[in-house]
């Protein structure tokens, strides 16, 4: 390309490049990711499918998060994760609480779990599927999140992330609709699950990369993404070890009278 000379008759200097298009800085990206959300949510929540709708969400989930981890590393693949999670948990909060019909067909044994969570909050029992209540499954999840996220690119971790989202949810917007208190949504916001769920995210994204990016050398991880496994190894072994203590006194905080 001819350079014109500039007043002092130098040669103008070259144009910039143009700036590279980076997909996981698109606001379109996150519309896109946004609208999923709401589809394979709201949809199978309303037809009442309790198999359809994990399976439906976390493969949105484990995509989303697959296409970051590509383009542009875990910073960002955790920044998706995070909001498909909570914009997930948003809509299903508000579909429990408008449409609690639907959306307990939509959830396996939700009315055993919704009457567990009334159980404890009037009573003082053990909260539903805790490791108290439930250890084998409190485990069987934390598994599913480690080795389903490490054999299946994070399907099947995600799987079990998603499901645990939306029984929290849908612990939140039944406890507001039942208990008539909007003191029944921080009720059902149960810091120690979501500490757990939390370290989940984390945890669903470092296991995704070794079958992702063909890198299975323990000492990459060590090395690059230590904070990453100590921050969510501490916030899953934190919120079990919360769930033991801290149901008690969220609920004499929150509970109705």
């Amino acid at each position: 390309m001819q350079r014109y000379p500039n007043s002092h008759g130098q040669p103008a200097p070259p144009a910039p490049p143009p700036p590279v298009y980076e997909l996981t800085r698109d606001p379109l990206f996150y519309g896109t990711l946004v609208f999923f959300v709401l589809l394979t949510t709201a949809v199978p929540g309303l037809m009442g499918q309790p198999n359809f709708m994990p399976v439906i969400q976390a493969l949105g989930l484990t995509v989303f998060t697959a296409i970051a981890l590509r383009r542009a590393g875990v910073a960002t693949a955790l920044r998706v994760a995070t909001v498909w999670l909570v914009t997930q948990a948003f809509f299903f909060f508000l579909l429990a609480w408008l449409l609690p019909v639907s959306v307990e067909k939509a959830i396996h044994d939700a009315f055993l779990y919704r009457t567990g969570l009334l159980q404890w909050a009037y009573t003082g029992s053990a909260t539903p599927g805790s490791l108290l209540a439930a250890p084998v499954a409190r485990l069987g999840e934390i598994a599913g999140v480690v080795l389903g996220s490490l054999a299946t690119v994070g399907l099947l971790g995600g799987w079990f992330l998603v499901k645990g989202v939306n029984l929290l949810a849908y612990g939140m917007g039944s406890l507001w609709r039942t208990t008539g208190s909007p003191l029944g949504i921080l009720l059902g916001l149960a810091p120690w699950r979501l500490a757990q769920l939390a370290g989940y995210t984390g945890l669903f994204v470092l296991l995704t990369q070794p079958l992702l990016l063909n890198n299975w050398n323990p000492a990459h991880y060590l090395s690059t993404q230590r904070r990453l496994i100590l921050l969510s190894l501490t916030l899953v072994g934190g919120g079990l070890l919360a769930e033991l203590v801290l149901p008690g006194l969220w609920r004499a905080i929150f509970a109705p009278r």
